[in-house]
């Protein structure tokens, strides 16, 4: 009976580890956690440091996926396609709302404690966590307050005192005196570009960076609209926007403006740079490689930025929509929060300047999160900023190519998700070599490229003698960029939720343009497209064998596959294969 009673008792005590107050019993101890580029391996990151007090504490494993930065959101959608939700999400500001409307979280005030104390001092970042993560009256993500990072330009004292610039023309203090504007840095910033070594091409640029999206953000506007309830509307048509992208357009024409961050990321240490717009934790990093003296200032105000704030962004930790494990995962987020806290409060009283660290309060006094506004358009800013930045064209032309697309993304962001329907997929493999194939593959717009013919490869022209799909385009006549056909997915379909492997064949007929390439990729509609792929062609003549993959498809039903070329003329795609990635089919 003693033994019955003690052996009671353990079994009580083991319980009472295990299992966090409120727990059901289907949850499991063991579960999972996503962050881009945790290592597991490394004892001194605050995932495995939490990690290690979690699985002491309850006893359950915890399992590290491993992902990068590029495939953030499809690794998410992937684990809920197969039915397994991730436990515990790492997410961004910048995510949202789009992870709120479509439901890849859930509330989750009810299993994390949003008071935790570390040290004595209460560290939830309550003023991200309303402006980021709030809504209906609930939390989505969980933040510490070192997530809460604020931009800040860092520039080059020294480099400012050699080219005669005094201390009072200089950045903080023109922001002191209330003169911190585009006006006067676009003023500074020509003066500190210059061709240092005489070789005729510009070496040192005034100012660098590689968010580019920033501009609009200085300018008081953001190119989506955000009501905080999670409704988005477009915004291009702001006249702050204008300003932005002709004050954009005009810093790269004067040629004082560098954002390739090949340049720019290191470009204030290397004296290429004297002034980097970045968040204010890359200034320890910086001020450790710069033998010069660096100082540091909030953003400047536009011209139509009339009540300037600081621009802030912060991340956090959520709870997958669906996860069978909700307490336990609130458990390892309040560990995480704590580890994350302690890590960044140690590296900032060791290694930040003491005039970032004296900055971070007061700017927190009128702090913005324009990142709420990026999550629907973040698949095409780059690509619609660059039409400034490196094509060359006028924000106006910009603007009106790029509504369609971003409005189409801004309507399917406003959507909860579909039910996730897996359908099932077989390799395809197409030779060409009969009319019925080539019948797969029509004409894109032919009303609109007059030039743009398909028809199966004879004689000379097949590849390898074994047939091709002959696309005939002409860019001299039909643009740069052609579309020639996208697949009819009644006949050649990739699916949902999977990832590609595509290998194909490609031969020019007739000698193309300057820096031509064909491209593959699988397109949805105008707001889901998957796998920009290129392979570049310079001669005529030559069998190029391609491997290329298409992952992330993040959608239901049948998506057809998109082949057209820049800068081409008439050419041939043969043995094509679309299997399913590292299927070994």
């Amino acid at each position: 009976m003693k033994q019955m009673k003690i052996a009671a008792i353990l079994v009580a005590a083991a319980i009472a580890v295990v299992c966090p107050a409120g727990v059901t019993a289907k949850e499991s101890s063991d579960i999972t956690v996503f962050r881009p580029a945790v290592n597991p391996r490394n004892p001194k990151d605050p995932m495995v440091r939490a990690k290690v007090r979690y699985e002491k504490e309850t006893g359950g494993k915890v399992t590290l996926i491993l992902g990068d930065w590029g495939n953030w959101q499809s690794k998410v959608l992937t684990y809920m396609a197969a039915g397994n939700p991730i436990d515990v999400i790492f997410t961004r500001d910048a995510d949202f709302p789009k992870f709120y409307i479509k439901g890849y979280v859930q509330p989750l005030e009810k299993y994390v404690n949003l008071d935790p104390v570390v040290d004595g001092v209460h560290i939830i970042n309550k003023q991200g966590m309303d402006n980021c993560f709030r809504y209906n009256g609930h939390y989505y993500a969980a933040s510490h307050t070192t997530s809460n990072h604020y931009w800040v330009i860092i520039y080059n004292k020294t480099l400012m005192e050699e080219e005669g610039i005094p201390g009072s023309q200089q950045p903080l203090a023109l922001y002191q005196k209330g003169q911190w504007t585009w006006d006067n840095l676009r003023k500074l910033a020509i003066k500190l570009t210059k061709d240092t070594s005489g070789s005729g091409t510009i070496d040192r640029w005034g100012f660098g960076n590689w968010w580019t999206q920033g501009f609009a953000y200085m300018n008081g506007t953001s190119f989506v609209k955000n009501d905080g309830k999670g409704n988005m509307s477009l915004n291009f048509e702001d006249q702050r926007i204008q300003e932005a992208l002709s004050f954009l357009e005009q810093a790269k024409k004067e040629g004082w403006y560098q954002q390739d961050n090949n340049i720019a990321k290191d470009g204030i240490q290397k004296r290429t740079l004297a002034m980097f717009m970045e968040r204010e934790y890359m200034a320890s990093t910086i001020l450790k490689d710069s033998r010069d003296e660096l100082a540091y200032v909030p953003l400047p105000a536009g011209p139509g930025n009339r009540n300037p704030q600081n621009i802030f962004e912060c991340d956090g930790y959520g709870i997958g929509n669906g996860s069978k494990n909700p307490t336990y995962a609130g458990k390892y987020i309040n560990y995480c929060l704590e580890e994350w806290y302690k890590d960044d409060i140690a590296n900032r009283r060791k290694t930040w300047p003491q005039e970032v660290l004296d900055m971070t309060s007061d700017m927190a006094k009128k702090a913005w999160y324009p990142g709420t506004t990026d999550s629907a358009l973040v698949d095409i800013m780059n690509d619609f900023l660059g039409e400034i930045i490196w094509t060359g064209n006028a924000p106006s032309t910009a603007i009106a190519a790029y509504t369609p697309k971003a409005a189409a993304l801004i309507a399917d962001a406003s959507k909860p998700m579909e039910k996730i329907e897996r359908l099932p997929f077989k390799t395809i493999s197409l030779k060409f070599n009969n009319e019925r194939e080539v019948s797969y593959f029509p004409a894109y717009e032919p009303d609109k490229q007059k030039s743009v013919k398909l028809s199966q490869a004879t004689g000379k022209d097949t590849i390898d003698g074994k047939g091709g799909l002959k696309i005939s385009m002409d860019y001299t006549k039909d643009g740069q960029d052609i579309t020639a056909t996208i697949s009819d997915t009644k006949n050649v379909a990739l699916v949902g939720w999977r990832e590609y492997k595509i290998d194909f064949d490609v031969k020019a007929l007739k000698k193309p343009g300057d820096g031509a390439y064909v491209f593959i990729q699988a397109f949805g509609d105008d707001a889901n497209q998957w796998g920009w792929n290129t392979q570049n062609i310079s001669d005529a003549g030559e069998v190029i064998h391609v491997t290329k993959y298409i992952t992330g498809i993040l959608r239901n039903g049948k998506i057809g596959l998109k082949i057209g070329g820049h800068n081409m003329n008439d050419f041939v795609v043969g043995n094509l294969v679309i299997s399913e990635k590292d299927s070994g089919k």
